[in-house]
């Protein structure tokens, strides 16, 4: 008997879904949350559409830390030092209004704790242009994975990004 595959079927039976069995299609399965750092997204439900319209799904977080040990030699763990100030293992939701393009993550799956943002910049001279940046958490590309048909005009950001990023930076593109 193989104690595994009857364990995942007991638990699909009872209606609970066992993440290993979850396509991992809709998050990004990497995100950076600044230097050294790096956040893993494991997708444990499939979305779903809320009452309201917002589409939610519910994903464990790990927090990844890089560093250089004594010797230089860089280790890669999980985040666990509390003078960090990271929880290094969270069961989250995160939430999307595909229509509003607006993004939200919370603890709570009605979204009555999320923190909610807009996905594109709405002032100063990236206005109008995606938050797609891990310093502001990247809520365009965590909006695009949940709303894969709002999003796909929206992706024409990125088609001539190269050439955009050296504009913006005034730096001549190398041949």
């Amino acid at each position: 008997m193989n104690l595994p595959v009857l364990l995942g079927s007991l638990l699909l039976l009872a209606g609970t879904q066992v993440s290993a069995q979850v396509k991992q299609d809709h998050v990004l399965p990497d995100s950076g949350c600044g230097s050294g750092c790096r956040i893993e997204t494991e997708q444990l439900t499939y979305p779903e559409v809320m009452d309201d319209g917002w589409v939610r799904i519910n994903v464990i977080q790990r927090v990844w830390v890089s560093y250089p040990d004594k010797k230089g030699v860089m280790r890669v763990v999980l985040c666990t030092e509390p003078a960090s100030r990271c929880t290094p293992v969270q069961n989250i939701w995160l939430f999307a209004d595909c229509a509003g393009k607006q993004f939200a993550s919370g603890s709570n799956p009605d979204r009555s704790d999320a923190s909610i943002e807009h996905i594109f910049y709405r002032d100063g001279s990236l206005a109008g242009e995606p938050k797609y940046q891990s310093v502001s958490g990247n809520p365009f590309m965590k909006w695009a994975k949940l709303c894969p048909v709002e999003s796909a005009e929206e992706m024409d950001f990125f088609k001539d990004f190269p050439q955009k990023f050296f504009d913006y930076h005034k730096i001549q593109k190398p041949n």
